[in-house]
């Protein structure tokens, strides 16, 4: 192809991208900006200046890897260029002695080995921040420029925003690029996308290369729910029940609280719980799920997870959906939360989420959030923290067409350990099927 003729098919944040000679770049766009173009050209660009330059690219995963990724590359580097392409291990032979590898950075460690002259890392918004780090460690090609890059739709204030925006570095630069901006689209994609987006935070995201808080005043720290959300992502867990995510071993006396919000299996309805083991630190998620179920049901769940997990404290919310769960969980004698009634002579079972106690709840949670002191492995739980707002009338609630049942068992889970009596006057038993 022809010096002019590629030009006249490079869009200006393409054309400034190939330019830059920062060592780390980020080019954060909307949907069908140019972005993964735009890295394959700059690619390009430096295998026809540097010849036996190695280059590694990388994918979130392996379908974006060869669906969307490597074909662009093909694309831009033609038959010419393309010399050769192994399809098992995904290494390409180029024009002039360079090499190409393309890897899924879903294990950063597997990007460790020999020194490389430069990297592009297409979608890195949904990679972790290690597998940057990484790679930033193998630039090391000698005589090479070693740049690193990264194209992307932004997720959030993640590790991203922390690198290239929030504070100004010499060696780290920023290009936005704009949906609209690419005038070799469809006259009409851009006007279709903004008649579906109706959300206009996510429209800033998706159409704009915005970091932006997706779905109204998210009253949670966005940037330390994605640094979970990008940990959490490495980790593995087991399943029980086909429903109940278990990301951690059981500790011998250890204390563990429950929080639980019941709903009644009809309709869109569904009963969640999340199980943590409380410490001086704060709060560790080790034992979560959600599903539909008659209330009933719902409690024996809850039951056998308090006697798994030392006798847990265990806080289900005090509503009208949720009195059969309390009232069965009494029944069987289970750890609850009570609370002293002023009108009324004992205790009243379960914590009230009303008017005047969400506010408080809301913000207990999210203290802990900021500082770091609860931690979550399950990726639902994230996404309905990164989800739920503080609408325009002062009501918390999650974004249109998502859910929030985790966030009101988290914010129970939260006032339980608050309230979580003293040791002491909690019986300890083993269960003799569990294995410590």
């Amino acid at each position: 192809m022809k010096v002019l003729e590629l030009k006249r098919q490079i869009l200006p944040t393409q054309l400034q991208l190939i330019e830059e000679t920062a060592p780390f770049l980020l080019i954060s766009g909307g949907a069908g900006s140019g972005k993964t173009r735009g890295g394959a050209l700059k690619s390009l660009k430096l295998c026809c200046e540097y010849p036996g330059i190695i280059g590694m690219v990388t994918a979130p995963a392996h379908n974006i890897l060869t669906s969307a990724t490597i074909p662009t590359y093909k694309e831009v580097f033609t038959r010419e260029m393309w010399q050769e392409f192994n399809e098992t291990t995904k290494v390409a032979k180029i024009k002039g002695g360079s090499t190409l590898f393309f890897r899924t950075a879903r294990d950063p460690y597997m990007l460790r080995g020999p020194g490389i002259g430069f990297f592009h890392m297409d979608e890195g918004a949904d990679c972790s921040h290690l597998s940057f780090q990484i790679l930033q460690a193998r630039l090391r090609q000698p005589d090479m420029p070693c740049q690193g890059w990264i194209t992307t739709t932004p997720l959030g204030f993640n590790w991203l925003y922390e690198e290239f925006v929030r504070i100004s570095r010499d060696n780290y630069v920023r290009i936005k690029a704009r949906t609209e901006d690419n005038w070799f689209l469809s006259p009409d994609y851009v006007e279709k996308l903004r008649e579906s987006y109706r959300d206009e935070q996510f429209l800033l995201q998706e159409l704009e290369g915005e970091f932006i808080e997706i779905g109204g005043a998210c009253p949670f720290d966005m940037r330390a729910l994605n640094a979970m959300y990008q940990a959490t992502k490495e980790r593995t867990f087991r399943t029980e029940l086909g429903f109940i995510h278990i990301s951690s071993t059981r500790q011998v006396a250890k204390r563990y609280v429950i929080g639980a919000d019941a709903a009644t299996g009809l309709g869109e309805d569904e009963s969640a719980f999340i199980c943590a083991i409380a410490s001086p630190a704060g709060l560790e998620e080790v034992c979560s799920g959600r599903g539909k179920m008659p209330e009933s049901e719902f409690a024996d769940i809850l039951y056998k997870k308090s006697e798994d997990y030392n006798k847990a404290y265990t806080v289900v919310e005090d509503a009208p959906v949720g009195k059969a769960t309390l009232i069965k969980l009494q029944e069987l004698h289970c750890n609850l939360y009570k609370r002293k009634s002023k009108t009324s002579i004992g205790d009243k079972l379960g914590f009230p989420t009303i008017s005047t106690t969400k506010p408080m709840m809301v913000a207990d949670l999210a203290d802990m959030v900021r500082d770091g002191t609860i931690v979550i492995h399950n990726l639902d739980i994230l996404e309905q923290l990164m989800s739920y707002i503080r609408d325009e009338k002062g009501l918390y609630h999650a974004t249109l067409g998502a859910r929030d049942d985790y966030v009101s068992a988290l914010m129970l889970l939260v006032q339980g350990m608050k309230n979580l009596p003293m040791a002491s006057k909690i019986e300890v038993s083993y269960p003799s099927t569990w294995v410590g």
